[in-house]
């Protein structure tokens, strides 16, 4: 192992709890960008040469710990500012395997990562947003593994949170996905689906009724559909709806 990798920093960085793992990949960020700042990038960078060759060796483990380290470099190499497009590449696609993939704690953290992705606006990542919004939404409604369909609405939440209104024609699409979710009879995913909605709608802007009016008057037409059920995940779908309905 590079003497620039200290066994502690793995050590921490393979932690199940988040803020270890977090304040790891602080510290390897900083060490990435303190030896790209005396000029060794690239290859020629031992930090992030060694990180990248755990990325390539333990990307497809079935360790969740192996994982959850992947996730963590990952988070430490988005925020480095002075990476070369063939670097975002190539972590945006390794990002991409620990996003799409059956743990829900590892897509968790890898979502969370993803949302940093499409602050910073990279071009590869920009370049696929349609394309993970269609995968989404395709997994809400033929996807039955349940770990699955969370990452979908996780995937969602993320894209409508981080791209204002460059997704906003796929607005209707997503509220008549999101809708069955919202009665799932786990409340987990109904939560989630919840939270997705809310920053579907946050997209929309006050003065574009052409999207606004449609969208809310399906929405009220769903809750008192819900509501009508007498069940309680149609009594909860019904509250969650009202809810985002009030808010926006």
């Amino acid at each position: 192992m590079s003497e620039h990798l200290r066994l502690d920093i793995i050590s921490r960085l393979r932690s199940k709890d988040a803020s270890i793992r977090n304040s790891a990949a602080a510290q390897l960020t900083k060490q990435i960008a303190d030896a790209e700042a005396n000029g060794k990038h690239g290859s020629q960078n031992a930090v992030y040469s060694e990180l990248n060759a755990r990325l390539v060796k333990h990307l497809g483990s079935p360790d969740i710990h192996d994982r959850l380290e992947c996730t963590a470099i990952i988070s430490a190499l988005v925020d480095v500012d002075i990476l070369d497009e063939a670097q975002r590449t190539r972590i945006s696609s390794q990002l991409g395997v620990l996003m799409w993939q059956s743990n829900l704690t590892v897509s968790t953290e890898a979502v969370g990562v993803y949302k940093k992705l499409i602050g910073k606006k990279w071009t590869t990542v920009m370049s696929t947003l349609e394309s993970n919004l269609n995968r989404s939404l395709e997994w809400l409604t033929s996807e039955r593994s349940e770990v699955l369909r969370m990452t979908a609405l996780l995937v969602i939440e993320a894209l409508c949170t981080g791209t204002s209104t460059a997704l906003s024609q796929f607005i209707p699409r997503i509220l008549l996905q999101l809708s069955p979710n919202l009665r799932d009879p786990k409340v987990e995913i109904r939560l989630t689906a919840s939270r997705a909605l809310g920053a579907c709608l946050g997209m929309v802007p006050s003065h574009d009724t052409a999207t606004r009016v449609p969208g809310l008057s399906y929405l009220y037409e769903e809750q008192q559909r819900f509501q009508s059920l007498g069940n309680v995940e149609g009594y909860h779908a019904a509250l969650l709806i009202s809810q985002e309905l009030i808010q926006h």
